[in-house]
């Protein structure tokens, strides 16, 4: 449930550049690192105020200026939910909240604190706390999707003994595509991190006897400008192969918003349902997008001192340059390429940059947009070096609370497998033996 912003499908429809990716040859070289970098704690730009700096994930800035207990108590819950401890970032940020009077922190508070209890369904307190905001947490009616879903039987995993295996087909843009059953009806679900809630076009939604509710739209912000309607509903059973999860919540769209036209003319894409953050961050997930393979099993907790997969409002991944800056960038496996914002293009060399036009694609429709193109930029990813021979950039980054420095796409997988554990702050590539 989120106001303003719903990535449900941002890969770059026409500059087919964007699509490509060899490992070892074309736009990425992906090689092997034995040893971690050494994060660089100096930051890459100052910032105005405490706020801009926090927001840039600049929690060293606390250290460099003198602040409140309340700030520095702040940063401290964004870290414990960055390291995994949402219990303890959630009563923290809850005993920050009531005792701050005020409003600017209230409103900053809440807004990290809307998606924690979001991320945990925790509707009743999410309710009462809108009630103590005097215009509620957002305009947009979001609200109204946690009453509709307080309402419903709390949601159940049974997860079989064996991993389930399905095959997998990647759409045109490159996103992974599975069978599920919804109600027990046969339907594709693309595989896609960037959308916080499973997703189900309208009709779907009514041909597998859906719970909505109607009574409940709201206006919700895509990967474009564009904004859609969407109202809340609950899948009674989805079957993914073997697993089976009931009373799922989900985002039901208008139909036409899900559907994809090259000149406005000809059906190009086609969404039916999507499998969204609040499915996938319960699972250990491993795409192997060049065999066409996803495996999914019950996640076993273990002790992970390396955590580079995260979540605040959106799942995010932290990364490093070859010289250890540290970048942080939303994930979103429902977008084909990799890109970097604003406040990533600081921390890169942008001297021989050049500008281009583009038409990006989300739910209910296309936009086009100028970006930068940038001629080489190295990432470290778990074990992995990302070397993109070129990287495009657009827009400022800004996802609710926070600014990302870019996004990773699925082009990172596109000859490997993506390794998706959630539970244990974990996101890599396995590579296949003859790459």
């Amino acid at each position: 449930m989120k106001s303003g912003y719903l990535p449900i499908f941002c890969g770059i429809l026409i500059a087919a550049s964007n699509c490509s990716i060899n490992v070892g040859v074309g736009n990425l070289d992906i090689v092997p690192v034995e040893e971690p970098h050494t994060l660089q704690v100096i930051p890459v730009s100052d910032y105005d105020n405490y706020w801009d700096a926090i927001r840039h994930f600049d929690f060293d800035y606390i250290n460099r200026y003198d602040v409140s207990e309340e700030q520095r108590n702040f940063v401290r819950g964004l870290e414990l939910s960055i390291n995994g401890e949402y219990d303890d970032a959630k009563e923290l940020f809850l005993t920050l909240f009531v005792n701050s009077d005020d409003s600017l922190k209230r409103e900053n508070i809440a807004e990290v604190l809307q998606k924690l209890l979001t991320y945990d369904y925790e509707w009743d307190k999410l309710i009462e706390l809108d009630n103590q905001l005097p215009n509620g947490l957002d305009k947009d009616n979001t609200i109204a999707f946690a009453r509709a879903f307080q309402s419903s039987p709390p949601e159940q995993y049974y997860f079989p003994l064996k991993s389930v295996v399905l095959p997998t087909k990647l759409s045109i843009s490159g996103v992974p595509i599975i069978e599920v059953m919804v109600n027990g009806v046969k339907q594709k679900f693309w595989i896609d991190t960037g959308a916080e809630m499973t997703v189900l076009a309208s009709d779907i939604a009514r041909k597998c006897a859906v719970t909505e509710f109607k009574d409940d739209i709201a206006e919700l912000g895509t990967s474009t400008d564009i904004m859609v309607e969407s109202w809340p509903g609950v899948i009674n059973e989805l079957r993914i192969g073997e697993l089976t999860i009931e009373n799922h919540p989900t985002f039901i769209i208008g139909k036409k918003d899900l559907e994809f036209k090259l000149f406005k003319l000809i059906k190009i894409i086609k969404i039916d349902g999507i499998l969204g953050w609040n499915a996938i961050m319960n699972m250990h997930i491993e795409i192997d997008y060049k065999n066409g393979l996803t495996t999914i099993k019950r996640p076993e907790t273990v002790f992970n001192p390396n955590r580079n997969f995260h979540f605040m409002s959106i799942p995010f991944l932290s990364l490093t340059d070859t010289l250890g800056t540290p970048f942080n960038f939303y994930f979103d496996t429902g977008a084909n390429s990799t890109k970097l914002f604003r406040p990533g293009l600081l921390k890169v060399d942008t001297s021989n940059a050049t500008t281009k036009s583009a038409i990006i694609g989300g739910a209910g429709g296309t936009q086009k947009i100028k970006q930068i193109v940038l001629p080489a930029v190295s990432l470290i990813l778990g074990n992995n070096r990302l070397n993109f021979g070129r990287m495009d950039a657009h827009g400022d980054g800004k996802k609710d609370f926070f600014y990302y420095d870019g996004v990773i796409g699925s082009d990172i997988a596109k000859y490997g497998t993506l390794i998706l554990d959630f539970q244990n702050g974990r996101c890599d590539l396995k590579l296949t033996e003859n790459d």
